[in-house]
């Protein structure tokens, strides 16, 4: 044999293996103690597809697992002030949403939260409690640990997520005494007091998402922005049945963002395909024509606040309750 071909031979068994090396990487390291190399904190930030936490209220009770996919991230990031997201994590902390995600990164570590329908899917998880809620958690060696967290009973559908999913990647063990379980039940322990601290449950649905009505005042700087799909609903309800003088009672709330009162209905949407708003109502982009009042919440918002119905002047009535649900 040729020593051209046993050198093209070798070489060819050498980059399989690299290949298959490289390949295994990135993998989920089952049973790895070698952390991977630490990237240190990115010199670009937030990443291509991040964007920087934006300032959010925070929901109470069960309304985490109600908000919007355009929100929870924002909510999940400003859930722990930035010196307390430190002190977590061990060391200078960035944060990032990236759509419904909630990314954060360190000198050793990469860590993400979302809300979701179901469960991550975990090998052999071991049962943990994290603020009173039933979790499951599964660690990697010193690598990769993922945990789930139930946090309500609520069936899952578009608008309610009822577990908290979080997963970790260390890159250097800079904390020798801290498992990657205790941390991760620690950051989901420290994220649920602060955005479900005592409050409201999630209401009951009834026919056609229909809730029971509760007189909601708009939250100070925020209105429905950013707010729990039941809480929209009470605030649209509360506003609109004001505005056209009518009892409360007599407002029809729905779970996902809706609410009629007689002929008209201010339905919140979060994920609107792009149009042009030509107009502007309340200082926010806006289309105006005799069938709908559509507003655009923000100039990077995703969210749209559309009115529509008839007996109405829609134009006028959406201008008299806008400030009060942008929350000026």
């Amino acid at each position: 044999m040729k020593t051209s071909t046993v050198i093209a031979i070798v070489l060819g068994v050498l980059l399989s293996f690299a290949s298959v090396a490289g390949a295994a990487g990135y993998l989920w390291s089952q049973g790895s103690d070698a952390p991977p190399p630490a990237p240190g904190l990115p010199a670009v930030w937030p990443g291509k597809d991040g964007e920087l936490p934006r300032r959010v209220p925070m929901p109470s009770g069960e309304m985490l697992a109600a908000l919007p996919a355009s929100s929870s991230g924002h909510v999940l990031c400003q859930a722990l002030s930035e010196q307390r997201w430190e002190a977590v994590l061990g060391g200078a902390t960035l944060r990032e949403v990236r759509g419904s995600v909630c990314h954060l990164v360190t000198g050793s570590l990469d860590v993400s939260l979302r809300l979701d329908n179901v469960p991550a899917t975990l090998r052999s998880p071991q049962s943990v409690t994290v603020s009173g809620r039933a979790a499951e958690v599964e660690s990697s060696g010193t690598v990769n640990a993922r945990l789930n967290v139930h946090l309500v009973d609520d069936a899952p559908s578009g608008e309610v997520h009822p577990y908290l999913r979080l997963d970790i990647t260390r890159y250097a063990v800079t904390r020798p005494g801290l498992t990657l379980d205790d941390l991760a039940t620690s950051i989901a322990r420290d994220v649920i007091d602060a955005t479900m601290a005592p409050g409201a449950d999630l209401p009951a649905q009834g026919r056609d998402a229909v809730i029971a009505m509760r007189v909601t005042e708009p939250v100070p700087g925020y209105g429905i922005q950013d707010a729990p799909w039941p809480v929209v609903s009470w605030q649209l309800c509360t506003q609109l049945a004001r505005a056209m003088g009518t009892s409360p009672s007599a407002a029809k709330p729905r779970f996902d963002g809706r609410c009629t009162v007689r002929t008209v209905q201010a339905a919140l949407t979060d994920d609107v395909t792009p149009r042009a708003y030509p107009d502007t109502l309340a200082g926010r982009p806006a289309l105006i024509t005799d069938e709908v009042v559509a507003v655009k919440l923000g100039q990077d918002s995703s969210q749209e606040l559309a009115f529509t119905g008839t007996g109405r002047d829609l134009k006028s009535l959406a201008e008299t309750v806008l400030p009060a649900l942008l929350g000026r």
